[in-house]
């Protein structure tokens, strides 16, 4: 073994490592602001007969969660046992589609020092931001007047499964998902039990792994990684959809799918538009965990759960397939990034406002 393919033995081994301890840091996060918010979102994740009071309770709660399949199983469970009305839990779901985008917009924070890197990053995580709530903005008040979600689901439901009531279904733990728990895990034992340490500790690993992920991007032959990537995953948008629905079902996390490529954006290794179609792809693929806890109950929870699949794959048909409409998460993305750049506080203005204070307030003066 000569000194070249020693150092690329070595340099994509150290890749593997970061990219595992990275995710064992996104996880740590995750679990950390669970850990502190978790008590709390379930006390507001509670019946509301205002479906625009319910939007925010569904993205307020996937940001304490800091999961949106945590969220929507839950609303799953919810609507199981009568305490949730399905009309209800539509708008909570689609509120998770936002709350869930959160994640991958703090990854992007990592970049914020190097001008071009943190432009490119924050742009590809916000456009999942953007995208996800122009289909709230156009699919919303259609179901509140119409409920096409809700009647198509419950139509589905019907003609596919019938009445189903505790059937026991085998739910398959995903082998990476596992390691990378357990990894957060071992992190957790040396924060003597204290969510706060924990979340710094978390995030402290998860920005360390992140540079040194992009570190070892640039040097290991960058060209050959931008051009495996261009030839074979990225070169269309339907195979880096597909990819972003398969990478999903396999990690159950659309936070740990849209985060992964985060780092890529920074690199330079993928560009805004191939990012585009892999984050609504995760969109997908992260309606597969309700629907597994939906077979386990009723007919209503079945309804809610594909209410969620049906809402993903409406948004995409209605905005990506239009040309004019697809542009739009894009131009705001690129907008939004090159003003991050000359203005530092706005990511975390960015981030407190739309996913924190907004929410908050939309939950606390609608229910007084």
């Amino acid at each position: 073994m000569n000194n070249d393919t020693l150092k690329i033995f070595v340099k994509t081994a150290g890749i593997i490592s970061s990219l595992y301890l990275f995710l064992v840091g996104i996880a740590g996060m995750s679990s950390a602001i669970k850990g502190m918010g978790s008590e709390f979102a379930e006390t507001v994740l509670t019946t509301t007969s205002d479906p625009f009071i319910a939007l925010f309770i569904g993205i307020f709660s996937t940001v304490l969660f800091q999961s949106s399949s945590t969220t929507t199983s839950l609303i799953v469970g919810m609507v199981s046992s009568g305490s949730l009305t399905i009309t209800s839990s539509i708008p909570m779901i689609m509120g998770a589609n936002i709350g869930t985008t959160v994640t991958n917009t703090i990854v992007s924070v990592g970049h914020i020092n190097k001008r071009s890197e943190f432009k490119r990053a924050f742009a590809a995580s916000t456009v999942h931001d953007f995208f996800n709530i122009m289909a709230v903005a156009i699919v919303f008040p259609i179901e509140i007047i119409f409920h096409p979600l809700q009647k198509t689901s419950e139509w589905f439901a019907l003609k596919m499964f019938g009445k189903i009531e505790n059937i026991e279904v085998l739910q398959a733990k995903s082998p990476i998902k596992l390691a990378v728990k357990s990894g957060s895990k071992f992190i957790q034992k040396f924060t003597f039990d204290n969510d706060i340490v924990y979340l710094v500790l978390s995030v402290f690993i998860t920005f360390l792994m992140l540079y040194s992920i992009v570190k070892l991007l640039k040097s290991l032959v960058l060209k050959k990684i931008e051009g495996f990537f261009d030839q074979y995953i990225f070169n269309t948008a339907l195979k880096a959809m597909a990819f972003g629905i398969i990478i999903t079902i396999m990690v159950q996390s659309s936070s740990i799918t849209t985060s992964l490529v985060v780092p890529l954006a920074g690199a330079g290794v993928l560009t805004l538009r191939q990012i585009f179609p892999f984050t609504l792809g995760a969109n997908i693929g992260t309606t597969v965990t309700a629907l597994l806890a939906a077979i386990t109950g009723t007919v209503s929870a079945l309804v809610a759960a594909f209410s969620h699949l049906l809402f993903n794959i409406i948004g995409i048909v209605i905005i990506y397939c239009i040309p004019v409409l697809r542009n739009i998460p894009l131009k705001c993305a690129e907008i939004i990034s090159e003003q991050a750049v000359t203005k530092k506080y706005l990511p975390l203005l960015y981030l407190f406002f739309i996913f924190v204070f907004i929410p908050l307030c939309i939950i606390y003066f609608g229910r007084t």
